[in-house]
């Protein structure tokens, strides 16, 4: 028992983290046309009027005046059972993953959602830009641990 125990905490410290990199975005899904999950990118928000999510050779424009609303989340980044959660728990701090859900309305007014996994130093900025820029009426929504 004792050394299945070892071997499953060896194997869940060496998983590495799928987490994005430090100037990096990832789009996680939701119904934006002509891009998949997975893609990887930079979101600019230097923009008065817009946030821009720029990938490969094309961008995503959403101006801030048609965001309905907004969502921070966290997830734990691996799910473990109880007995090796508290042993990992005790060696080291779990790994989150750091995700923000945007609806927003397109040029052609149609109804559109998009869900970023962020770097853990990035939400606090992201959360005060869309806070700053979003219209008044937008709703953000409370974060989910």
């Amino acid at each position: 028992m004792r050394k299945l125990a070892t071997l499953c905490l060896l194997l869940t410290l060496s998983l590495p983290a799928s987490a994005v990199e430090t100037d990096q975005v990832m789009y996680v899904g939701g119904t934006v046309p002509a891009m998949t999950a997975g893609v990887i990118g930079r979101i600019d928000t230097a923009s008065e009027t817009s946030m821009t999510f720029q990938y490969r050779d094309s961008k995503v424009v959403i101006p801030y005046a048609t965001i309905e609303s907004f969502e921070y989340s966290t997830e734990v980044t691996h799910h473990l059972g109880v007995l090796p959660g508290i042993a990992v728990g005790l060696l080291k701090k779990r790994q989150r993953r750091h995700f923000f859900r945007i609806s927003y309305r397109d040029a052609d007014h149609a109804s559109r959602v998009a869900v970023f996994e962020v770097p853990k130093h990035m939400p606090r900025t992201l959360q005060a830009v869309l806070a700053a820029h979003a219209p008044q009426n937008c709703n953000p929504c409370s974060a989910r641990n």
